[in-house]
This record gives C-alpha cells, sequence and structure tokens, in this order.
C-alpha cells in the first residue's frame, strides 16, 4: 500500500542522513587529532550533540512507524467493513419494499329504523366505527426471469359491514377484529420467450390479474365500497386468498390472456377437487394519446354451494361472466364501468353493474389529488327474493348506492380522503330507509 511505500522512502533517506553525519563526525575528529591549536574539546561538543540529534530522529521514526502500523490495521479493518457493507447492499438492491398503513372512519344518518325493516341487520342503528389496516409488500428479482412476492397483512375493525354493508359492501378495507399478522400472499413467477409467457404459482390474491381496472380497484386509494373494487358476481374463494397458479400471455401491448386456478375454500386440501377456475381476456388500444383496457372474463366455482330455495342441497357449481373496463376520455379525466352475471338459484345478487369515473387533480393544480365519483347496483337474485319474502319482508329489485371521495395528497407519504356513500334497497328491502355514510380515510406510505 501507498503508506508502506511512503514507510520504506522515510527509512532510506533516514539511513543516508546518519551516514552523512558519522562521517562529518568522523572527518572533524581526524582533523581533532591532528590540529595543534587546542579545539578539541569544542569538536567533541559538537559530536555529541550530533549524536545526540540522532537518537532524538531514530526515536522519533520509531514513532513513525508505530503510527503507520496502528493506521494500516485501522485500513484493512475499514475494507472489510465496506466490503461487508457493499455486500449487504447488493442483497437489499434486489428487494423491493412497501409498507402502507389504512385507517377509515365512518357513521351513518337515517339508519335508525332499518333495524327492523332490512334483514340481517346488525349493529344498534346509526353508528359511528372504525377499522384500520397494515400491509406490507416485499419483492424480489430471482435471476433474469423470476421474481418472488410475500405479501403481509393485519388489521383490526369490522367497519360498518354489519350495519351498512348490505349487499354492495360500505368498506372493503375493514379486515375484521383480528391483529395477528397473516402472510397472505406468497408466490413465485416465472417468465418465458422474452416475456411473452408468465407463470405464477403459490398463495395468491387472483384480483391481482383478473377482474383489474384502473379506476375502480384499490380500497387504499379509490372507492371504499366493495362492488366499485371487485365484481360482485365474481364468487372468490372462501378465505379470499387461496392457493394455486396463474398463466399469462402477452403477444403484444394491445392483447393479453389470463388462465388462473385456485382453490375454492382456502385451506390447502384437496386442490384439484374444490376450486375456481377463470379466464380472461384483455384489449388495451389507444386512441391517440388515451388509453383504453377492455377486459372479458368468465369463472366456475366447484366448491359447496347451497341452493337458497333448499339449503340442504349443496352440491351446485356456480358459473359466471364478467367484463371490466376503463377509458381515459382526457389527460385528467379517466371513465370506467363493470358487469357481472351469476346463477340465479345460490346467489343473493344475480346480476351487478357499475360506473363512474375519477378526475386527477392536475385539472385544478394539485397533481397528485384525485375525485371520483360512481353509482353501481346490486340486482337480487329470485331466489333470494323467495327467501327474505318468507322471513316477512318486502323486496325490491336491487340495491343501489352512490359513492363519491376526495384524495388530498398532504405530501409524498400521507393522504386523506373524506368519503360519501348513499344507499337505497339496503339488503334489498323494499321498506329500508335511503341512509347516508359520512367517513374519512388516512393514507399513510412508508
Amino acid at each position: 500500500m501507498k503508506r508502506i511505500k511512503d514507510r520504506a522512502i522515510i527509512k532510506r533517506i533516514f539511513t543516508g542522513f546518519t551516514c552523512l553525519l558519522f562521517f562529518t563526525a568522523a572527518v572533524l575528529f581526524t582533523i581533532s587529532d591532528v590540529s595543534a591549536n587546542g579545539n578539541g574539546d569544542e569538536i567533541m561538543d559538537e559530536i555529541r550533540a550530533l549524536k545526540r540529534r540522532i537518537d532524538q530522529l531514530e526515536k522519533k521514526l520509531a514513532e513513525q512507524e508505530t503510527k503507520i502500523q496502528q493506521q494500516e490495521k485501522k485500513i484493512v479493518s475499514t475494507d472489510d467493513t465496506l466490503s461487508e457493507i457493499a455486500d449487504i447492499k447488493e442483497t437489499l438492491s434486489r428487494f423491493d419494499f412497501y409498507v402502507g398503513a389504512t385507517s377509515v372512519v365512518q357513521g351513518t344518518i337515517n339508519n335508525d329504523r332499518n333495524l327492523r325493516k332490512v334483514p340481517g341487520m346488525g349493529g344498534k342503528g346509526d353508528d359511528t366505527d372504525a377499522s384500520y389496516s397494515v400491509d406490507i409488500e416485499i419483492t424480489s428479482k430471482i435471476g433474469k426471469h423470476g421474481t418472488a412476492l410475500l405479501y403481509l397483512e393485519a388489521g383490526e375493525g369490522e367497519g360498518l359491514n354489519s350495519e351498512a354493508g348490505g349487499l354492495t359492501g360500505v368498506n372493503y378495507e375493514a379486515l375484521g377484529d383480528d391483529a395477528d399478522v397473516q402472510v397472505s400472499e406468497v408466490w413465485y413467477e416465472h417468465s418465458f420467450f422474452d416475456d411473452k409467457l408468465v407463470a405464477t404459482v403459490g398463495k395468491m390474491d387472483i384480483t391481482r390479474w383478473f377482474d383489474t381496472n384502473e379506476v375502480a380497484d384499490d380500497e387504499c386509494s379509490q372507492f371504499l365500497a366493495d362492488i366499485f373494487v371487485d365484481n360482485l358476481a365474481l364468487n372468490l374463494p372462501d378465505d379470499f386468498y387461496a392457493y394455486g397458479a396463474r398463466l399469462g400471455y402477452f403477444p403484444s401491448d394491445m392483447f393479453e390472456i389470463n388462465l388462473g386456478y385456485v382453490e375454492s375454500n382456502g385451506d390447502f386440501e384437496d386442490l384439484f377437487d374444490d376450486n375456481l377456475m377463470i379466464g380472461e381476456v384483455a384489449f388495451k388500444p389507444k386512441f391517440g394519446e388515451l388509453q383504453g383496457n377492455y377486459r372479458f372474463y368468465a369463472w366456475r366455482n366447484t366448491g359447496e354451494h347451497q341452493k337458497l330455495r333448499v339449503p340442504l342441497r349443496t352440491d351446485k357449481t356456480g358459473e359466471g361472466v364478467g367484463i371490466s373496463f376503463d377509458q381515459q376520455l382526457s389527460k385528467n379525466i379517466t371513465a370506467f364501468c363493470r358487469y357481472g352475471q351469476q346463477h340465479d338459484d345460490i346467489y343473493p345478487v344475480r346480476r351487478t353493474w357499475s360506473l363512474g369515473f375519477q378526475v386527477a387533480g392536475s385539472a385544478w393544480g394539485r397533481d397528485n389529488d384525485m375525485f371520483g365519483l360512481a353509482y353501481g347496483a346490486a340486482e337480487t337474485s329470485g331466489a333470494y327474493r323467495d327467501v327474505i319474502r318468507d322471513a316477512g319482508f318486502g323486496t325490491t329489485p336491487a340495491e343501489s348506492r352512490i359513492e363519491a371521495y376526495y384524495r388530498y395528497q398532504l405530501n409524498d407519504h400521507i393522504a386523506i380522503s373524506p368519503d360519501v356513500q348513499w344507499v337505497d334497497g339496503l339488503m334489498g328491502a323494499s321498506n329500508a330507509d335511503a341512509i347516508t355514510i359520512l367517513g374519512v380515510r388516512a393514507q399513510l406510505d412508508f
């Protein structure tokens, strides 16, 4: 190293200087020996002074050598530490982390009398409830073509789902009363043929790839009501997250096909007995600079289903179809619509549809803000209406819901979203009072 070379040079210079001094001393001594003028004592004093100077220089050189050795040890230790830090940094660079926390507070207006007018009504009429959830998502590249994902989730609070959820849902973010952290998803994905073909296997949320939507798909930043997050006429697994596989084919930027197969009851048993199979075709045209996404899908759920009119019959298979469209209308405005249809005799909702739009805040100088407005309806099945009529309730053809929100982005990490919903025909009961739900959502992204 450079400091070792410097030390060697210093030693060589010092040695030469020492030799020169001794040579000079010898000459002086010789001169004093042959001199007859009586100056010998002075010359000896000079020689002794030179010797003391040499001793001092040797001492300083030894001290300098000690310091150099100590510095070399520090450099070696620092190099080892820097190497370890570089290894850790390289390892962490393969991971992407996302941590988010969402809290929702909602209260109802004009819901007191629905306790007697709506079947299955919980709670105590008008009420204010809260919920929160925490999401941790870790992804990592595995080799050149692989990706692994681990998604952890925790939360508490059912929100107003028992009081104002009805058929269309009031708070999709509410997870319930269990605060334990759960492994919601863990899967591996591999791409083939220059990413034209992608295969995913593991525990997964099938709606990552099916029934997606640019406007109505994320309860943490867009609409809160269930009908504006997923298609109500899509019979997802009982525990939502399930073990299975997905295959995606992407022949071009404008066209893709996805096939999915997951267990229907989420218990990791009898994977090929009870399952959800789904296939989707998506067209992604661009009209100038305006992007559109048009998805068409069909599904089949072979898990146990009770016939609503004959509860002891559990051998019925669920089937249905759906669409999910979104289209940019301008730089700032994007519209969406959804439609779904499923079996009449085993599901309370036989048909559902929703439509709406979002407006980006750049239209009024708030680039990261968003306003959204949507309307949706869940048409009740004939079998369901028979059941609630037998229970003494009047029926209406559909439960309908309107939702509006404004997402105000405080900074890079915090967004506050006031939210208002209006519901008519709660649970498909004709005598139900229309209710209003006022709420606010806080989203923290780390």
